[in-house]
C-alpha cells in the first residue's frame, strides 16, 4: 500500500468585494440608480452574453460592491434624464 500524500491546505482566495463577504441591510430597490446612496457606483449583477459578446440581457437588481445594499440598476429604457428627475429623492 501506498502512503498517503498530505498536502498543503490553500489559503481561502480573498473575496473582490467586500458586499461578497457579508449580505447588506439595506434594501433600496424600486427606483433605478445609477450611484448607490452610499456613494459607490460599483455594482454587482447577473448578465447574459450573446454570440457577440456584448450583454444580451442583465437582471435589474443589483448589489452594492462597498455596502452590499440591494439595488434597482437601470436600463436604457430609463433614459439618460434619470439622475435628474430622481436628483431630490
Amino acid at each position: 500500500m501506498f502512503p498517503r500524500i498530505r498536502r498543503k491546505r490553500r489559503q481561502p482566495h480573498p473575496l473582490p468585494f467586500m458586499a461578497l463577504e457579508e449580505p447588506g441591510q439595506a434594501d433600496y430597490r424600486g427606483i433605478p440608480t445609477y450611484v448607490c446612496p452610499c456613494g459607490c457606483d460599483l455594482f454587482l449583477m447577473a448578465a447574459k452574453f450573446d454570440e457577440t459578446q456584448l450583454p444580451a440581457f442583465y437582471i435589474l437588481d443589483g448589489m452594492c460592491a462597498a455596502c452590499a445594499a440591494l439595488v434597482t440598476l437601470p436600463c436604457p429604457a430609463d433614459g439618460p434624464d434619470l439622475l435628474e428627475a430622481n436628483d431630490g429623492v
